[in-house]
């Protein structure tokens, strides 16, 4: 995906955490995130987070970057060795013997015509709130718990945002023209 860009004085965690701590610090929480990630990697460097595996969606890997640079201490997040694999269907056979597809289930259904779209990413300003958010970015604000679900394990609480966070917002499957 590439380089992004996040405020490194504000965010989660300890502002007097040392490198090595904070690093051991963000992979605890990007492990506790019950995220679908494989082999998840994380290498801090000068304020440059530099994560790599394999993603089983695009918000997975987009949270698991969210989670990183919404750190204090993290200035940059390369997610470029972070691949998104979403899960195959796996063949099952039932007891009458029809073959039968089983894959993990999807947040959203999705069709032959759909395909799942990268969501936009916003910055929180003093004074945000998430239906400030969502009537900017949405439309309407009685739609920000699509934001707060979006953003979820990184958010907790609805109310729990700070200026310069980076949040997710939600981009709806779109038709693919045939």
């Amino acid at each position: 995906m590439g380089l992004f860009d996040f405020i490194k004085d504000i965010g989660f965690g300890n502002k007097d955490a040392k490198e090595d701590k904070l690093e051991a610090e963000i992979l605890s929480t990007v492990q506790k995130s019950s995220l679908n990630l494989k082999d998840f990697t994380l290498k801090l460097d000068k304020g440059l987070a530099t994560i790599g595996g394999t993603a089983g969606s695009i918000k997975d890997s987009e949270l698991a970057r969210l989670i990183v640079g919404n750190h204090r201490g993290v200035e940059k997040v390369n997610d470029d060795a972070l691949k998104v694999v979403p899960a195959t269907p796996t063949p099952l056979i039932n007891p009458q013997g029809a073959s039968v597809t089983a894959s993990a289930p999807a947040a959203q259904p999705a069709t032959a015509n759909t395909i799942a779209q990268p969501a936009k990413m916003v910055a929180v300003k003093k004074g945000d709130t998430l239906s400030k958010i969502a009537k900017e970015q949405l439309g309407n604000a009685n739609r920000y718990p699509e934001i707060f679900e979006a953003n979820r394990p990184m958010l907790k609480d609805p109310d729990e945002i700070f200026p310069g966070q980076i949040l997710r917002i939600p981009a709806e499957n779109h038709a693919v023209a045939h």
